[in-house]
Formats: structure tokens, C-alpha cells, sequence
């Protein structure tokens, strides 16, 4: 119940990056990831302290970082 449901709204963010039909797979992997993001940052908020949150932080740089993963 805490966490915000923006399903819709992830949704018609992913049918903004890949709006042709030939991209739905596409579409169903950003909304179902954006959901999960969304899930995620409401969760830290509500129950995550500070080193809980560094620590999650830094896990996220070591991930991106060893698999080039945005860059």
C-alpha cells in the first residue's frame, strides 16, 4: 500500500521511447523495469537508513561499473 502505482504512467513512458508495434516486447521489458524502479525508491524511502542506502549505492556503482551497464 505504500508504494506508488504508476503502472500506466510507466507505460506510456516506454510508448514514448518505442512507439511502433514491432517494439512491444520492448515496451513490456521498460515498463515492467521502470514499475521495479519505482517499487525499489519507494521502499529505500520508507524503510532504508542512510548505510542501508550508501551500501545499496555502492552496489549499484560496483554492477554498473564491472558490467559497462549505462555507460
Amino acid at each position: 500500500d505504500f508504494a506508488r502505482d504508476r503502472l500506466m504512467e510507466s507505460f506510456f513512458w516506454s510508448v514514448g521511447m518505442a512507439f511502433e508495434p514491432r517494439f512491444s516486447k520492448c515496451r513490456m521489458a521498460v515498463t515492467k523495469a521502470f514499475t521495479l524502479i519505482t517499487v525499489l525508491d519507494d521502499i529505500s524511502d520508507v524503510y532504508g537508513s542512510i548505510d542501508e542506502l550508501e551500501q545499496l549505492t555502492d552496489a549499484i556503482v560496483r554492477y554498473v561499473t564491472k558490467y559497462s551497464i549505462l555507460l
